[in-house]
């Protein structure tokens, strides 16, 4: 039961966050004056403190909407990231160094039989 709360329900905790922050936005736009929408993204200025006042989301549809509309695409852009980061392998070292102890590089560079003699 715990594997399965840290596999599914802990890494989805930040998105019930950002769900809540863009019912917040969804209630600002709603209750701002005006009724075009350049006018109204101006007046959600002065209406996101009264949004953000109650911590309760509210209940209509118009809110809930933006909250997943805004939650999906935050979830989209994460999962874009994670998807084209570098790919590095974890405890293997990642580059063209060669490490290792003195005696694995002695035998691997200097011996005889791999190098002409010449000077290292």
């Amino acid at each position: 039961m715990i594997d399965k709360l840290r596999k599914y329900v802990l890494p989805n905790l930040p998105y019930l966050f950002v769900l809540w922050v863009c019912l917040k936005l969804g209630t600002a736009y709603r209750m701002a004056a005006g009724v075009e929408f350049g006018v109204k993204l101006i007046g959600m200025v002065l209406t996101i403190g009264p949004a953000f006042a109650d911590i309760a989301p509210g209940l209509v549809g118009f809110d809930w909407l933006v909250g997943i509309i805004g939650t999906v695409v935050i979830r989209l852009i994460v999962l874009y990231k994670v998807r084209n980061a570098k790919k590095f392998r974890k405890d293997v070292e990642y580059g063209s160094a060669r490490w290792g102890a003195y005696y694995q590089l002695y035998q691997i560079y200097m011996d005889d039989r791999r190098l002409p003699h010449e000077p290292v």
